[in-house]
């Protein structure tokens, strides 16, 4: 019918009657008007004009055919023949506007069946077109005449021109003989008792080829109920059956690979339900895939590990994210290894298939190997990080990959801002050093190095050890800046005690002669008459040996071989007691000032020879104030810590007595500093001093078992430190009255002089016949023995502690002693060694005459000496 339909719609005839025939029947109806008296109805043959215009499918012919008409129409009132007698105007005018209605009514008409056959034609076009595109059209077979009714999109399926009508065999033969027999079935069982059917079945078309088709069927009934045709669709599938084949085997071949990779391997739905899981995975796990899903995958992960699996799971599943995580999965057998699991999330919108594809990669020996390996760093970590040795380890690039706590520590730096950075960058001072030079060394050459370096900017001393490797360089380092001061303070106080080994040597034989000249000159100062040449000339030989004198004191200050005579003392007295001498010596242009700290500890030292430290100090600060300033003496009690002690060589840790005398002088250079306790080194201009003032309190101090520190720079003044200490359970000794000296003078009494110098020998013997004792010589240990042996009358041994022949002084005293031990000895010595003093101090009972000496001082000691023997004999008498 709808077939039919479009012929008729489609003709050559139609179209033309469309186009034309509107206007004829118009103009013949226009003619029968003007030709018809008024009072007749032939106005309304004007309508039928109108209704065939539909025949043209357009509106605007309607609309001007309508137009036309209602023109016409009015134009017929006025030119048609006159109306016949008796004919009412009413009557006419009806007519009249009974024509426009049927005018107007038959537009709408046609209007209302133009929309209507458009409608029908987009909905047969588009019908049309779905047949097309789906290869889909109908067919019927009528019962009581058998013939098979094939739209056209059917027979084109079949290889067949449009209004093609097989009969039910013909149609039968176009499916392959495997076929017909299901067709006769499927026709028969829906034509006899109206059983529906839909199969998929291969037709072969008129042009010999196969094609997949589907055919549907069910049974038309008519109004009693009879079956009168088997109608329904026929649609090519040829096309999706291609595609469900090769998706059939998209799908075989991914299981074949999914079943062949060497890790699970699995499928979930779009909400996360596991809904396959390869051979391995189940064999793994021990349970069937059914099973897998049900009871879920989470059931065999590690309870440990459960939760954070799960959330991250729903987490991906909810967002549609990738899923990737480390869990422990039980294996069929109870055990647990580790496995990474991850999934994507694959979505087929237009299919309506989403779908997660995921793996299971056993990783446990993975996960072994990095905790044996991340147990290994840590315990290397720790290990170079308890090492005493900095360690900084570099890529091939130069950057930090690593660096120890000691590392930070001597360079000054946190590994926060140093790793992944150039040490070049980092430390730009070292580019071009003989750091970046034996680094390179190392690398380049791939040796193994070793070398030491100074850095500036850290002011440190490094010894360093630089390795190479295959990806940069390992860096071991230590700060050696304490071993190199130690080692540097060592040397110097080698060398000042190879200096005082030597000036204590000079100083004996120089004080023989100075004993010679100074007692000598002093006789004749004596003998001269004041004012006289010879008396003028004697004081000056006087002065020049006095000045030699003291050099040489201060030589043996500084080589430590003077003799010490340490009392209980305090300073804070010690120091009030030269405030007189000080302000007379530095001069009215330094101000002095003294801190003296309340409840100063005692301390052992010799009191004159601190007064005259403390003098060549001042002394020192003066010279460095040419303009004047001022000098400060302080005193306070001072504990030196373990510390400090391991910083500076020969200290002693403990509680020490403090002096410190500070200038605000020009200061001295850091080169000079640490030769300032050099015998003869001076900072002052040549002429301007003896070099000796700083050694003999080095010396004083040294020998007095303290220590010295000095601090300078330039511009700001020096201050020098004596630590001298602490003594404790111990009072001050009780301060004699003082007497007028005089020149004690003996009785006759017999001496035995033992001096290997002949001068010395002549000038000693002079002295004690002038001062009324007589003398037999001696010119060595053994003769002075001899004559000991042979002279029971001598009361007293006058010998000098260091002589040549194999008996010092000291052994010459033992022996005599051995079989006098009354006899009272007095030592003499320019340079005593060990023989009479112990650690710088005279041993207990000793009596000593230092050389040069004058004829008082001999006076004095000689007449002290037979004192003491005289009382010590009446004790024994007692």
């Amino acid at each position: 019918m709808d077939d039919a339909i479009r012929r008729i719609l489609s003709s050559k005839l139609t179209r033309s009657a469309g186009t034309y025939g509107p206007w004829a029947l118009l103009l013949f109806a226009f003619l029968v008007d003007l030709n018809t008296p008024l009072g007749f109805a032939v106005c309304l043959g004007y309508a039928p004009a109108v209704l065939m215009a539909t025949l043209t499918r357009k509106r605007v012919a309607v609309a001007a055919v309508a137009l036309a008409s209602m023109v016409l129409t009015l134009a017929g009132t006025l030119l048609p023949p006159p109306a016949l007698p008796g004919t009412p105007d009413i009557y006419i005018a009806a007519h009249r506007a009974l024509a426009l209605l049927a005018i107007v009514v038959c537009a709408c008409i046609a209007l209302f069946v133009i929309r209507l056959v458009d409608r029908f034609a987009a909905a047969k076009q588009m019908l049309d077109m779905a047949s097309t595109l789906g290869k889909l059209g109908g067919w019927r077979v009528d019962l009581n005449d058998g013939r098979v009714h094939w739209s056209s999109e059917v027979a084109r399926i079949h290889g067949q021109p449009p209004g093609y009508a097989p009969t039910v065999e013909e149609g039968i033969d176009y499916y392959p003989p495997e076929y017909q027999d299901l067709v006769r079935q499927r026709l028969a069982a829906c034509g006899e008792h109206g059983t529906p059917f839909a199969e998929d079945m291969k037709i072969i078309t008129r042009q010999g080829e196969r094609r997949w088709v589907r055919g549907v069927g069910r049974a038309v009934r008519n109004d009693r109920g009879e079956i009168i045709a088997v109608q329904g669709a026929f649609q090519d599938i040829d096309d999706s059956k291609s595609i469900e084949t090769q998706l059939r085997q998209s799908v075989a071949s991914w299981h074949s690979l999914a079943e062949s990779m060497p890790m699970a391997v699995w499928t979930a739905s779009q909400d996360g339900v596991i809904d396959y899981a390869n051979q391995l995975l189940l064999d793994y796990s021990g349970m069937a895939s059914p099973d897998l899903a049900s009871k879920g995958w989470l059931g065999i992960v590690h309870q440990d590990d459960r939760a954070s699996a799960g959330e991250a799971w729903i987490r991906a599943v909810q967002n549609h994210e990738s899923y990737e995580t480390q869990f422990r999965l039980r294996r069929h057998d109870g055990a647990y290894r580790w496995h990474l699991a991850r999934a994507a999330y694959v979505a087929d919108p237009v299919a309506g298939l989403d779908k997660w594809y995921g793996t299971l990669v056993d990783i446990d020996d993975q996960m072994c190997l990095q905790y044996e390996a991340t147990s290994l760093a840590e315990r290397l970590t720790a290990t170079m990080e308890s090492v005493g040795d900095a360690i900084l380890i570099l890529d091939s690039q130069w950057r930090a990959v690593f660096i120890n706590r000691h590392g930070e520590a001597m360079l000054h730096i946190r590994r926060e801002e140093l790793l992944g950075e150039s040490i070049w960058t980092k430390f730009p001072e070292a580019v071009g050093s003989t750091l970046e030079k034996e680094y390179t060394r190392c690398v380049e050459q791939q040796v193994a190095v070793r070398f030491e370096a100074y850095f500036a900017p850290l002011q440190k001393h490094f010894e360093i050890n630089a390795y190479p490797a295959p990806d940069g360089l390992t860096i071991y380092f230590r700060d050696i800046t304490r071993q190199r001061m130690l080692a540097e303070q060592m040397i110097q106080v080698q060398k000042l005690e190879s200096l005082g080994r030597l000036t204590g040597g000079v100083a004996h034989d120089f004080n023989n002669l100075l004993t010679v000249i100074l007692g000598n000159a002093e006789m004749l100062v004596e003998q001269a008459a004041p004012g006289a040449t010879e008396r003028v000339l004697a004081e000056m030989i006087f002065g020049a040996a006095q000045r030699g004198a003291a050099m040489t004191q201060r030589l043996l200050a500084f080589a430590r071989k003077q003799a010490l005579e340490p009392v209980p003392s305090d300073l804070n007295a010690l120091v009030s007691n030269t405030d007189q001498l000080l302000r007379h010596t530095l001069g009215g242009h330094i101000d002095i000032g003294m801190v003296r700290a309340a409840g100063l500890w005692l301390t052992l030292v010799d009191p004159g020879q601190l007064e005259s430290a403390l003098l060549n100090l001042a002394i020192n600060a003066r010279d460095a104030m040419p303009d004047g300033g001022r000098l400060t003496i302080e005193t306070a009690n001072a504990r030196l810590d373990e510390a400090y002690a391991a910083s500076h060589s020969g200290v002693a840790p403990g509680e020490y007595v403090m002096l410190a005398v500070s200038d605000g002088g020009s200061g001295i250079a850091p080169d000079q500093l640490a030769r300032v306790f050099e015998p003869f080194f001076t900072t002052k201009p040549i002429g301007k001093g003896t070099g000796l003032g700083l050694a003999m309190v080095y010396g004083f101090v040294m020998q007095s078992k303290g220590h010295i520190a000095i601090y300078s720079e330039l511009g700001h003044g020096t201050t020098v430190k004596i630590y001298l200490p602490r003594l404790v359970n111990a009072e001050l000794p009780a301060t004699p009255a003082g007497t007028p000296e005089r020149v004690q003078v003996g009785n006759k009494q017999l001496i035995l002089l033992a001096e290997d110098d002949a001068m010395v020998r002549t000038f000693a013997r002079g002295q004690l016949e002038e001062l009324g004792y007589r003398v037999i010589e001696a010119a060595s240990g053994a003769d002075a023995l001899e004559l000991l042996h042979g002279r029971a009358d001598i009361e007293l041994l006058f010998t000098d502690v260091v002589m040549p022949g194999g008996m010092s002084g000291r052994q010459l005293a033992d022996a005599a002693q051995a079989f006098r031990p009354a006899l009272p000895i007095l030592y003499t010595s320019g340079y005593t060694q060990d023989a009479i003093i112990h650690h710088g101090r005279l041993a207990p009972g000793v009596m000593l005459l230092s050389k040069p000496y004058r004829r008082a001082e001999l006076a004095q000691k000689v007449s002290a000496a037979l004192g003491a023997a005289a009382v010590a004999g009446n004790m024994e008498t007692q």
